[in-house]
């Protein structure tokens, strides 16, 4: 797979870089999961609106386009909610790494709704890919912070990722990312605080050092990770988008090794190598 330097790339990078950042402090702080992704979004929403109301009045916009990014912000709130428990269930490796199997599904929903051609190299990765997760959640080391009902909070995360970003991929054509971002979050913060009220109950950040990890949070993962990765959205097919996911899992590994101490047994980086194998042949041909 040959990638020729591209500035949307390394944009791509910096963001999964920031994102996974983010998802190494839900790690380190103590606070409810699903209370964590609420005020990731809640802390994010007042900077999005002043930079998307900047330019004009973005509550003029249609009805239904306000609806259906408020409509994306409520898949990003599941996504938020089941990776953030996935977090607490299972490595940073495991999480991001069945991140990166977005793009199977971005890639039919492609062919579907926006007319994207596929090549028959796709069908082969998603073989290969799905041996790798086979191989990753069944043979875990005995060293392994894994866990299977970790990796599959984290499956249900990337459901409702893939979903947000195509509807997110849609909207691009016609509106700026912190427009988006700005309704999305609407829609996120509202479902969060409901599932937070409902399963962990509303606290507050325990001391200025907690509020201090949960501001990181929202300033690594939902203003400069999220938003960059929306902006290159807009800029590139969705299969493309969908192969900048690849290197999550890469990022994470070390970042979990580094930070956090993870230990990857031997089946996961096995796991994890055949998954980058069968995304390198879903990809190759395919941008």
């Amino acid at each position: 797979m040959r990638l020729p330097f591209n500035p949307l790339l390394l944009l791509a990078l910096m963001s999964e870089c920031f994102l996974i950042y983010a998802s190494v402090l839900v790690k380190v702080i103590e606070m409810p999961p699903i209370n964590i992704a609420f005020y990731r979004i809640i802390i994010a929403l007042p900077f999005f609106l002043v930079i998307a109301n900047a330019s004009k009045n973005v509550f003029r916009f249609p009805i239904k386009d306000m609806f259906l990014m408020i409509f994306a912000g409520v898949f990003f709130s599941l996504d938020l909610l089941f990776f953030n428990m996935a977090l607490r269930n299972t490595s940073v490796a495991n999480v991001n790494l069945m991140g990166s199997l977005a793009c199977f599904i971005l890639v039919p929903i492609g062919i579907i709704f926006f007319k994207e051609s596929v090549k028959k190299s796709f069908f082969v990765g998603a073989v290969v890919a799905a041996f790798g997760v086979f191989t990753l959640v069944n043979g875990r080391g005995s060293e392994s912070v894994a866990s299977f009902y970790g990796d599959f909070l984290a499956f249900l995360s990337v459901v409702c990722y893939a979903f947000f970003l195509s509807i997110v991929y849609g909207l691009r054509k016609k509106y700026n990312t912190m427009e988006i971002m700005f309704f999305a979050c609407i829609g996120s913060s509202i479902s969060l605080y409901i599932f937070a009220y409902i399963i962990e109950g509303v606290v507050l950040p325990n001391g200025f050092k907690e509020w201090l990890v949960v501001c990181g949070i929202s300033f690594f993962g939902q203003i400069v990770g999220q938003g960059l990765f929306n902006y290159v959205l807009g800029k590139v097919n969705i299969q493309t988008s969908s192969l900048l996911l690849l290197f999550s899992p890469v990022i994470a590994a070390i970042m979990g090794f580094f930070i956090l101490g993870e230990k990857l047994g031997i089946f996961e980086i096995l796991g994890i190598f055949i998954i980058i194998l069968g995304v390198y042949f879903a990809k190759r041909e395919s941008h």
